[in-house]
């Protein structure tokens, strides 16, 4: 907890450690290059898409979790975690993943018939701890983080890639995933994203596509939300592989796909134009103060009969 007033932007984010400890990546990584990006919220749905093509991680959220009835909920706890993950101190990055996997090992079940496909078949039993789930999952995020940056923001070469990978071993560590089943780079990434999607491991079933339609079309407080969560699942479902758009039976013309085109270009184009605010994630100015040590610095914490510090203009 902070010891006095912080500014406004600030108040909301999912950290809050004033220790200078620059957490699991620090200022010269590629993961605050990649993260800081606020645009990439646009391609937020496409994680949980591609999570959600396994169907027994599908079945694991329609049993276990509520997606159902608050799927911008559990997209905005994903990005907390991610954030957290990214930009939080060690400690921070640390306790939200025991969190996590906390909750993991009570998510178990079996596949019903109705959602069985070619290669899982009925009856098949899931957990959430298993270590090809944990494996498919943790791709699926970072493979998103590096299609999205690259159709929105552009600008990564293939070494900064092969670090971005690398450097998420320690997130896929936390969150229960070997050492052993990590990919040296991005191509072996890449390969592997593939690799699942052309066997049919990764290959939506029914219930897969009863959790596309809720994060495409999630129940909302007041209609006057449609339009934007529209444009949110069109941006999203353009990032995904168009074998999955297919399984999933998703319309994607031509004319789709040269609108998405056109605006991710216009994204790219017009990045350098935007206020800053839409370039830099508040949780990127917050981890840089704090990592500088200034935030230590500005929010002393009070001694003992101590005066409490100022409030910082």
């Amino acid at each position: 907890m902070l010891s006095a007033p912080v500014p406004e932007r600030f108040r909301s984010l999912p950290i809050s450690d004033i220790d200078p400890d620059p957490g699991l990546f620090g200022p010269g990584s590629i993961t605050w290059q990649v993260l800081r990006e606020p645009l990439l919220v646009l391609a937020g749905g496409r994680a949980l898409l591609m999570q959600a093509a396994h169907p027994q991680v599908a079945q694991g959220a329609i049993d276990h979790s509520t997606y159902a009835v608050d799927p911008f909920g559990r997209l905005v706890r994903t990005f907390e975690w991610a954030g957290s993950v990214a930009f939080g101190t060690t400690a921070e990055a640390r306790s939200v993943s025991a969190h996590v996997n906390r909750l993991h090992h009570a998510v178990t079940g079996t596949l019903p018939p109705g959602h069985a496909t070619r290669r899982v078949r009925a009856g098949s039993s899931y957990t959430a701890i298993d270590e090809a789930l944990l494996l498919w999952v943790h791709a699926t995020f970072v493979d998103t983080l590096l299609e999205a940056h690259d159709g929105l923001v552009g600008g990564l070469s293939e070494d900064e890639r092969d670090q971005f990978v690398h450097e998420w071993e320690a997130v896929g560590r936390l969150m229960g995933v070997p050492q052993r089943l990590l990919w040296p780079d991005h191509a072996a990434l890449r390969k592997y994203v593939d690799r699942e999607v052309r066997r049919g491991v990764a290959e939506p079933g029914e219930g897969s596509r009863l959790v596309a339609r809720t994060v495409l079309r999630p129940p909302l407080p007041s209609p006057v939300l449609r339009p934007f969560m529209d444009a949110f699942g069109f941006m999203s479902v353009g990032f995904l592989p168009p074998e999955l758009r297919h399984a999933y039976r998703i319309t994607w013309t031509p004319a789709h796909a040269g609108v998405h085109h056109g605006i991710t270009g216009m994204l790219r184009a017009g990045r350098a134009r935007l206020p800053r605010r839409l370039r830099y994630a508040p949780i990127y100015d917050f981890a840089m103060a704090r990592s500088s040590g200034d935030l230590a610095a500005r929010f002393r914490r009070p001694r003992p009969g101590g005066r409490s510090p100022a409030t910082p203009g």
